[in-house]
């Protein structure tokens, strides 16, 4: 491997960087021997000065001393290898000159000099940077040291060894000690170069790993001029793990190897990627959010043309823009973020980042008159633009808030079909049209809506959790002039956000002032867990429920429904209001709150509400008339019974067997059976049956028998015991031993034995039946 490496050293670039590092290493070692070298002249100077004879002026000699110390400081500020070789060249020439002044005037000045000729190159050899500098250095040190030594007659045995010490000892010596170190500096640079790709590779894709990128990206990020874009790119291959599962990790594998080479043929030298780890990847990009979604989309349909034994990869992107001042990691966690949604609303595609919370009120920027309105802000091909549809609290009989909701318009005034308008986008953020949506709505209805209205804003679950979101729509809400206080925030049925998390971002909201609304319940995923967790302030039905009736008898469940959310500590509104008997059966039913058609559609502009006023009055007088026609009704039904058991209680105080205390009873009709219950509710004796006694109710056979159980918790047992004496008509209930809507008619008589209830349980599942009025 070392000697593969070896090869690629003639490379210009890797060459370069050699020096560079060398020139990192050998600084401090440079630093320290040239300023020993300076001390081994001013000793040299001190020497000189003890020897008698004329001598070059000592401050000649000094400033040589002064002018070395000065190279050696510069040494650390050298940062190109040029300066640091011409350094150290001007160094050997002033050394040369001042060993010229320091010897001037001896009898002997080869005794001087001659060992500083042999030991300064061979010190000097290793600190050279490169061969060239070496040459360059050392052939000028000699030139410079010969000519000086030139003027002075010698013997020739003297020459001799002077030329011993120089070219046998010196020069050799120099050389071998340079090239030596060199390569032993080239071969450590190429082991730490080659340790270092190892260690910054993914060994399976041969892309950066995730430490590597990492330490690339900040410093890409913290070296970047203030106004450059850059991008990440965060993928995830689809399903891996069935591919591992299924075909086994060598399959798996050269999938991986096969997506890193799209990465690497579709990316620029310029980009950052890697194998993050597992089968996801990631990549820097110097270019905007617009751009680095197009590289995505390309990337997506590369990969897509991948196969796999059972059909195709496919990959899910999530796209995010750097923003000043955040590190990487953040950068990440934000693509990461758009990769989760991209995943979860179905896989191969690209999501972008979200956007900022307070970008949907910049994004309005001019349109924002100065009375707040804003009419329309352009949204694609076309505005956006509010309509608001009324709710009326029945009871109150007039309009108390308006849903916004959100239309597109073209150009020409003509509406966007809902189906363009809220097509998904792939490669968009979902969350960006609802939060336009937001400050859209919120500058419409400080100048549309009444002053004490109530505005219902719809948002996303996702919106609705995303952090810091309760803080920015209460800045949006009071930067248009309104209060939180009035907006009441409806979260959507979708996906987007588990029930934990939109209950802690609910307290959020609260503390701002605003209200909180689940919409669509009885729909989707709608259920009471989730309203229980939420704890909303207002909860609107979904409106199929307001024509939902229970098996058999086509009775209405809005009612009992109501009373249930009431109990919660909830206020209702019912959807879909459209005829004037869904309307009566809202008011019936004790709901709070009503929208829909017949009430009011949704238009730009709020409607004159006296017409609505008056048709819910209508409603109220309809069931006031109808209660007691509808009581009436019910009771003329169920007095027969009443007559019958107030017989057969006669019959019983008399001694009459209970066969035949029950016997006209039990023929009547709808008699499923008569019973009697003793003081604790339990049935004394077997039940008579009557004709309706053997309808279906098969099913329900482990709980048939009635004498297992205690039934004094029932209402028409408590009811006949709190009128002893009257025979009391219970509301309609699900009998548990038949499993069909059931009234029991009961009486609480007093016999020698104690008090007992006898009573009747009737079939009430027949179509057209009466029931009582509601509660």
């Amino acid at each position: 491997m070392l000697s593969n490496s070896t090869q690629h050293l003639s490379d210009s670039g890797l060459r370069d960087r050699f020096h560079r590092r060398s020139l990192e290493h050998q600084r401090p070692l440079s630093t320290v021997t040239m300023a020993f070298t300076v001390v081994a002249f001013l000793c040299f100077v001190g020497a000189r000065n003890l020897v008698g004879g004329p001598a070059a002026p000592l401050a000649y000699r000094l400033t040589c001393a002064l002018v070395l110390a000065l190279l050696v400081l510069a040494i650390p500020r050298a940062r190109t290898i040029w300066l640091f070789g011409a350094i150290g060249i001007v160094y050997l020439q002033v050394l040369v000159a001042g060993m010229a002044l320091n010897v001037a005037g001896v009898e002997a000045p080869l005794l001087w000099v001659l060992p500083a000729l042999a030991v300064i190159p061979i010190c000097a050899a290793p600190l050279w940077l490169t061969p060239t500098h070496f040459f360059t250095g050392t052939v000028l040190f000699y030139a410079a040291a010969l000519a000086l030594l030139s003027g002075e007659p010698r013997p020739h045995d003297v020459n001799v060894v002077v030329w011993m010490w120089i070219a046998a000892i010196g020069m050799p010596t120099s050389a071998v000690f340079h090239f030596g170190f060199y390569r032993f500096r080239r071969n450590h640079f190429l082991l730490e170069s080659q340790l270092a790709q190892l260690a910054a590779t993914d060994p399976l894709t041969g892309l950066q790993n995730r430490r590597a990128f990492v330490k690339q990206a900040e410093r890409r990020l913290d070296g970047g001029a203030p106004d450059e874009r850059i991008s990440a790119i965060f993928l995830d291959i689809d399903s891996f793990k069935s591919l591992n599962d299924r075909f086994g990790h060598a399959v798996g594998d050269h999938a991986l190897y096969q997506v890193a080479q799209v990465l690497m043929e579709e990316t620029s030298a310029e980009d950052s990627v890697s194998r993050i780890g597992g089968e996801e990847f990631a990549v820097l990009r110097r270019d905007g959010l617009a751009g680095a979604l197009h590289l995505a989309e390309r990337l997506r349909g590369a990969i897509a043309a991948i196969e796999r034994p059972d059909g195709h990869l496919t990959a899910s992107f999530g796209v995010a823009e750097h923003r000043r001042g955040e590190s990487i990691m953040v950068l990440l966690d934000r693509a990461d973020e758009a990769l989760l949604r991209a995943k979860h609303s179905g896989r191969n595609r690209v999501c972008a980042e979200r956007a900022l919370p307070l970008e949907a009120l910049q994004l309005l920027g001019d349109d924002f008159a100065a009375d707040g309105e804003v009419r329309r802000h352009r949204w694609e091909e076309y505005y956006l633009t509010s309509h608001f549809q009324p709710l009326y609290s029945l009871s109150h009989q007039k309009q108390v808030g308006f849903e916004a909701l959100l239309r597109g318009e073209q150009d020409d005034g003509t509406l966007v079909p809902p189906v363009v308008l809220f097509a998904p986008k792939p490669s968009s953020d979902e969350g960006a049209l609802d939060r336009a949506s937001h400050a859209v709505h919120l500058g419409n209805a400080r100048k549309s809506l009444p002053a004490d209205a109530w505005l219902f804003l719809n948002i996303l679950p996702a919106t609705f959790i995303a952090e810091g979101y309760a803080d920015q729509l209460a800045k949006i809400v009071r930067a248009v002039g309104l209060d939180p206080e009035r907006v009441i925030l409806e979260i959507l049925e979708s996906h987007g956000g588990s029930v934990d998390d939109m209950s802690r971002a609910a307290a959020l909201y609260r503390e701002h002032g605003f209200l909180i609304a689940v919409d669509d319940f009885g729909a989707g995923q709608s259920n009471l867990d989730r309203l229980l967790r939420i704890r909303p302030d207002i909860v609107k039905l979904d409106g199929e429920l307001i024509r939902a009736t229970s098996h058999g008898t086509e009775q209405p469940i809005l009612p009992k429904l109501v009373s249930l959310l009431h109990q919660a500590g909830m206020l209702v509104v019912v959807e879909g209001v459209e005829t004037t008997e869904e309307l009566i059966l809202a008011v019936e039913s004790n709901v709070d709150f009503a929208q829909g058609y017949l009430l009011g559609r949704p238009a730009a502009e709020i409607a004159p509400p006296e017409s609505v006023h008056r048709r819910i009055d209508d409603a109220f007088d309809v069931i006031a008339q109808g209660r007691a026609h509808q009581h009436a009704l019910f009771e003329s039904e169920v007095e027969p019974y009443r007559v019958g058991l107030r017989a057969a209680a006669d019959s019983l105080l008399a001694g009459v067997v209970m066969d035949d205390a029950f016997a006209a009873l039990s023929r009547f009709e709808r008699c499923i059976s008569c019973f009697i219950l003793d003081d604790s509710g339990r049935q004394v004796g077997p039940e008579v049956p009557g004709p309706a006694h053997n309808s279906k109710g098969a099913s329900l056979h482990p709980v048939a028998n009635p004498r297992d159980a205690r039934w004094d918790h029932r209402p028409y047992f408590r009811n006949a015991v709190l009128l002893p004496g009257v025979a009391v008509a219970s509301n309609p209930y699900l009998s548990l031993a038949s499993g069909r809507p059931c009234v029991a008619v009961t009486l609480a008589v007093q016999f020698a034995a104690g008090r007992s209830v006898i009573g009747v349980e009737l079939d009430w599942s027949a179509l057209g039946l009466p029931w009582p009025a509601g509660d």
